[in-house]
C-alpha cells in the first residue's frame, strides 16, 4: 500500500479493493483476483472514508484536509473528478441506488449532496454540531445523521430537502445502523458508551413524533462502531 493505509472497502462485484492512503494522498486499487496492486492514484490530502457505487463502477474518497471528495474511474484506473464540499468532509453516506452521495462536513456543521453521474455537487445544508456519520434508509427517502458535538441525530428529508426532526441521544452520537425492518435506528454513543434505539413509527405527516426513544443500552468504553447482523428469511420477520 502507500503511507498510513487507513481504510479498505471492497466493490460490490467483489473484483476491486480501494484502500485509502492518508499521508502520501493516494489510493490503492487491489485486484482481488490477482491479490495485488494494479494502481496507484493520486487523489486529495488526508483520504479518509469510501463509498462504492452498487454498479461497481466508481469510487469515492473524502479528503477531510483539502475539503474534498475524490471521484475515481475503477474501470479505467484514473482520477474522475476532485469536488469542493465543506470543511472536514470525515464520511461518507450513499444511497442505495447509488443516485446520490452524502458528505458529513464535521468542520462546516453541514452536508453536502453529490449527484453521483455527473459528478456535481448539487447543494450543501447546514445539519447540526460536529456531524460526523450519516445511513440511509433503504428506500432512499431519509438521511439520519449524527451530531457528534450537539449530542443528537438529525433526520434529513431527502424529497423534500431539509431536516425534518432532531433526536437528543447520549454523549458524542458517532455510528449508525438500521433494522432490517428499517423500524430502528441503532445510535452508538461513544462520550457515554452506550447505544440508543430508536423507533420509527409509520406516519403520513413529516412530524418529529414520528420517532422516539425506545431505550439506551449500557455497552464498553469508548465504542467507535455497530453493524446489524444480517437475516436470511423466507419471509418477514420482526427484528432481533
Amino acid at each position: 500500500m502507500g503511507a498510513n493505509p487507513g481504510l479498505a472497502r471492497v466493490s460490490p462485484d467483489g473484483s476491486t479493493v480501494v484502500v485509502t492512503n492518508r499521508a502520501d494522498s493516494t489510493v490503492s486499487l487491489i485486484d482481488t483476483a490477482r491479490l495485488a496492486v494494479r494502481s496507484a492514484i493520486t487523489v486529495c490530502m488526508n483520504p479518509e472514508d469510501i463509498a462504492i457505487l452498487p454498479d461497481s463502477t466508481k469510487a469515492f474518497v473524502s479528503c477531510s484536509v483539502s475539503g474534498q471528495v475524490a471521484s475515481v474511474d475503477l474501470k479505467r484506473d484514473k482520477l474522475l473528478a476532485l469536488l469542493d464540499v465543506g470543511k472536514s468532509p470525515v464520511s461518507l453516506a450513499l444511497k442505495p441506488d447509488g443516485g446520490e452521495l452524502f458528505t458529513c462536513n464535521f468542520g462546516a456543521d453541514s452536508i453536502s449532496i453529490i449527484e453521483t453521474t455527473p459528478n456535481e455537487v448539487l447543494s450543501s445544508s447546514l445539519i447540526g454540531s460536529q456531524p460526523v456519520r450519516a445511513i440511509v434508509s433503504l428506500d432512499n427517502s431519509r438521511l439520519y445523521v449524527s451530531n457528534f458535538g450537539a449530542n443528537n441525530i438529525a433526520v434529513y428529508d431527502i424529497d423534500v430537502g431539509r431536516a425534518i426532526a432532531v433526536l437528543p441521544v447520549g454523549a458524542h452520537p458517532d455510528a449508525l445502523a438500521l433494522s432490517q425492518s428499517q423500524n430502528y435506528l441503532l445510535v452508538l454513543n461513544s462520550g457515554s458508551g452506550d447505544v440508543a434505539v430508536i423507533q420509527k413509527r409509520k406516519s403520513r405527516k413529516l412530524e418529529p413524533s414520528e420517532y422516539s426513544l425506545l431505550t439506551i443500552i449500557p455497552v464498553g468504553m469508548q465504542p467507535n462502531q455497530i453493524v446489524v447482523k444480517s437475516f436470511l428469511l423466507t419471509k418477514p420477520a420482526a427484528d432481533k
